[in-house]
């Protein structure tokens, strides 16, 4: 069903945009990026105009910080911005671009990017215009597409190791996760735990897997749509977490009754979990008791790797409002907006300069965090990835409970992810 709708956009939306206008596209250069008086003019022009922003709800903090943030545009720039809320952000985006309503400026996850690009509905964005120089490499290239940019990160998440002082001693943990898994650090761990609680927790997800998977140069796509997960060398990158799995030394919090590892963690059930910083807010207001430190995730063949999950603000290429959209992203991406934002609702900072000024990384259970938005796997491959993780999802079980091998299940999740793309 999704992927019908994901079809029947792709054709609605191509007929709308042949039946639409084009002149407002124009719009984009007429301000020169190294005229400061013909960028004043165009401040001052832009007073009183009105733009609307489409984004998805979040906590109270979120909600302040944008707020506040959208107040201090305002003020600064004359331009007033109508805010639209979506519980189901995508199916609500595409039918409002089919209808023509969509907002000026949206929020783009890097995982739906390249769908939205592919389709043209986002305007391209200047590299130097937007300061692209002064954001993580990874975060500004979740967002480019040959060889232009279509949406500017506004902040960002990556995984990282907690691991639970009353049991675990930091200097004790191996420094690869080849050690993590299959030496005997986990089982000698068990033999010091309570018998409720396990040593580590996983999951069984690409979205937190793919950057060892793809480890030395694999990939799990072939010839850009197609599964490859049956490639040997995508097999040989899972086999240490495999096995660890089988041999029983980690679990997924649904093995033990949790419903993530931000409970089975909280809730004292593992020892060891790999997440996003999203949870230091749920284990210091929900769990306070629990002693608690972070690190960066082991390197796994030889490198550094976790995953970063980003969030950017891009232009629907049908706005007729390109300067006021543009202005504010120059600001909520800019540092005033970015570290209003940032400090505010408590997530990171894309640019390092607002890193530096925020002084956040001198927190050090969000350093390791920081420091992985450096080299991180942008959990972003395509369009075809719903597909390829659902099989890999539903085939993995199979080889922990001994019904396959890996090899078999993995060939076979391709096989199955195959003839779904074909079949679409």
């Amino acid at each position: 069903m999704k992927k019908f709708l994901s079809i029947l956009f792709t054709v609605l939306l191509t007929v709308s945009l042949f039946a639409g206008c084009k002149g407002d596209s124009k719009k984009e250069n007429t301000t020169p990026d190294n005229d400061n008086t013909a960028k004043e003019e165009t401040q001052s022009d832009l007073k009183g105009k009105k733009i609307v922003v489409g984004r998805w709800g979040g906590n109270d903090a979120e909600t302040a910080s944008f707020n506040k943030m959208v107040k201090d545009f305002t003020e600064k720039t004359g331009i007033k911005v109508e805010e639209r809320i979506y519980s189901d952000y995508n199916t609500e985006f595409q039918a409002e671009l089919i209808g023509k309503t969509a907002p000026d400026v949206v929020y783009i996850d890097a995982y739906m990017a390249p769908f939205y690009i592919n389709q043209g509905v986002l305007m391209p964005l200047d590299k130097d215009e937007f300061q692209l120089d002064l954001f993580y490499t990874p975060l500004k290239n979740a967002f480019l597409n040959d060889g232009k940019y279509y949406a500017i990160s506004k902040d960002y998440s990556t995984l990282a190791l907690y691991y639970n002082k009353k049991w675990v001693d930091e200097n004790d943990i191996p420094k690869t996760l080849e050690e993590l898994w299959n030496s005997d650090f986990l089982t000698t761990l068990k033999e010091k735990l309570p018998e409720d609680v396990i040593p580590m927790t996983y999951n069984q997800d690409l979205a937190r897997n793919l950057y060892y998977a793809e480890a030395e140069g694999a990939s799990v796509i072939k010839d850009d749509i197609y599964s490859n997960l049956g490639d040997s060398k995508v097999i040989a990158n899972f086999e240490p977490l495999i096995k660890a799995a089988v041999d029983g030394k980690i679990k997924t919090p649904a093995d033990i009754g949790q419903g993530w590892n931000g409970d089975a963690f909280g809730n004292e059930k593992t020892a060891i979990m790999i997440e996003g910083n999203w949870v230091l807010g749920h284990l210091q207001q929900n769990f306070p008791e629990v002693d608690f430190g972070v690190i960066e995730i082991p390197t796994f063949k030889g490198q550094k790797g976790t995953m970063v999950f980003t969030v950017g603000y891009g232009i629907n290429a049908a706005t007729k409002e390109v300067d006021a959209a543009k202005e504010f992203i120059h600001y909520a991406t800019g540092e005033e907006g970015m570290a209003t934002w940032s400090t505010g609702a408590g997530v990171l900072p894309s640019r390092m300069d607002v890193t530096e000024s925020t002084k956040v990384a001198d927190d050090p259970l969000k350093m390791p965090h920081i420091k992985g938005a450096d080299y991180a796997t942008v959990w972003q491959k395509g369009t075809t990835m719903d597909t390829i993780n659902n099989e890999y999802k539903n085939y993995i079980p199979s080889v922990i409970s001994g019904e396959r091998t890996l090899e078999d299940a993995l060939k076979k999740a391709e096989e199955e992810a195959n003839n779904t793309i074909e079949a679409n």
